[in-house]
């Protein structure tokens, strides 16, 4: 376990010396002579603990005290005073220092004093991280699915993920994108750290730094979720001018400068996902083309529900149980008719669609078994929404597009400018759609 680290600020270097003899067996220390040294190293390191004399020559230690709460503001304060100042030495625990003690200073007291301190912002460390942690089983992270490919991509999740550090996660809306994240953190080296999820829809351009660094009143996002995973949810959405700087801060090692001088460096995880073509967004300049490929180390696509119908069933009967437990019911299943509606259906919504209708059944039904009265009424008659049969159509475009460029590029041996000639495009378009379908060679 690595020691506490304490700075000691005094201008009285024979103070310095006594309390370097007394802590250093214990303790990490550094030393300031002056009030602008210890701000300087305060700026530079991160300390558990300052001790600070409130009367010094130059910056006094209420100034100290200010600028420490202002740069580092889960840094412990105590205030040495001398007899006569103690109205001072109060105003100092209004400010924020967490005790004083007087000078002379009994060395048991002292000694008791900091030990009592530095357990308390324990303490408060591993309530912020209990806060944010993952207080779930492996069992209740379970991503239900019998799809081949599906069970593949998990294997390889189990497999590689405390090896990489950031992780893209491709897929429609209500496919399981955050499940598959939390899976992801849980079986990393990363699980007993916190799991942060930042919504980069509701992350305002003016506040994305405030919001993920903190300020000198809070900390930020990331510094709850340091040592653990921080899971940006639809990067999509994530306004250009933030994009630059976040891709600034991955660039820099995960270290952020503040404009006081002030750097901050963590140690995260990144798991972003998207709804979108990355690929189109970053052609379109709707992306910044850099930060794409640092966060594509490594790259997961989950396919949307009615591509893997053999998991409609499951995931149904799956959140039948969950929720008749909930209210206290008990059913023996769907009926054939709710099930072969299920099988037909779309779900343009994906797994997000089928919990809530499940959920809406189980709470309408009072019978045995779960009919079709309480369905949604287009679901019943399986009326295809304009936005899923658009969807349908596209992907058999997509699907009839590769497979022309696939026999024309083997009918002219790999030849780009005849293939593009015979195609009707340009060279730079068949360039773009074989980096969009993976043809490269």
């Amino acid at each position: 376990m690595s020691m506490k680290k304490i700075l000691i600020v005094d201008d009285h270097k024979d103070v310095l010396e006594a309390l370097n003899l007394l802590l250093s067996d214990k303790y990490e220390l550094s030393l300031a002579l002056s009030g602008e040294t210890a701000v300087e190293l305060i700026k530079k390191k991160e300390f558990d603990l300052a001790i600070v004399d409130l009367k010094m020559e130059g910056m006094n230690g209420l100034e100290v005290l200010d600028k420490i709460k202002e740069i580092s503001p889960s840094t412990k304060v105590i205030i040495l005073t001398a007899h006569g100042t103690i109205e001072l030495a109060v105003t100092a625990l209004k400010k924020g220092a967490s005790d004083f003690i007087e000078k002379p200073f009994q060395v048991d007291k002292l000694l008791v004093n900091i030990e009592n301190i530095l357990k308390m912002k324990d303490l408060e460390e591993k309530e912020k991280i209990q806060k944010y942690k993952l207080n779930l089983e492996k069992k209740e992270l379970k991503f239900i699915t019998e799809n081949k490919e599906l069970k593949k991509l998990l294997k390889q999740i189990n497999t590689v993920a405390s090896k990489a550090p950031n992780i893209l996660i491709k897929g429609e809306g209500g496919t399981g994108k955050e499940l598959l994240a939390k899976i992801a953190h849980i079986e990393s080296d990363r699980s007993e750290y916190p799991f942060v999820k930042v919504n980069s829809v509701l992350l305002e351009p003016d506040k994305f730094e405030s919001t993920l660094f903190g300020d000198k009143r809070n900390p930020g996002l990331l510094d709850y979720a340091n040592k653990g995973t921080v899971f940006f949810k639809h990067i999509n959405r994530l306004p250009y001018d933030s994009q630059l700087k976040l891709l600034d801060f991955l660039k820099n090692d995960l270290t952020y400068f503040q404009k006081n001088g002030v750097v901050k460096k963590y140690d995260l995880k990144i798991i972003v996902s998207t709804t979108e073509n990355f690929n189109e967004l970053v052609e379109n300049g709707k992306f910044a083309e850099e930060l794409f490929y640092l966060l594509n180390i490594l790259e997961f696509e989950i396919p949307p529900l009615r591509s893997r119908r053999e998991d409609i069933m499951p995931i149904a009967n799956y959140f039948l149980d969950k929720y008749s437990k909930e209210v206290n019911k008990t059913f023996k299943g769907f009926t054939i008719e709710v099930e072969r509606i299920f099988m037909k259906y779309d779900w343009p919504g994906n797994v997000r669609e089928l919990e809530n209708v499940v959920e809406r059944l189980v709470l309408m039904t009072n019978r045995v078994n779960v009919g079709s009265k309480f369905l949604p009424p287009g679901m019943k008659y399986n009326k295809r929404s304009p936005e899923v049969v658009l969807k349908l159509y596209t992907e058999k475009m997509e699907e009839a597009e590769e497979a022309l460029i696939r026999y024309t590029l083997d009918k002219y041996n790999g030849n780009i400018m005849k293939a593009a000639n015979a195609m009707g495009i340009t060279r730079a378009t068949l360039y773009n759609k074989l980096k969009r379908y993976k043809l490269e060679k």
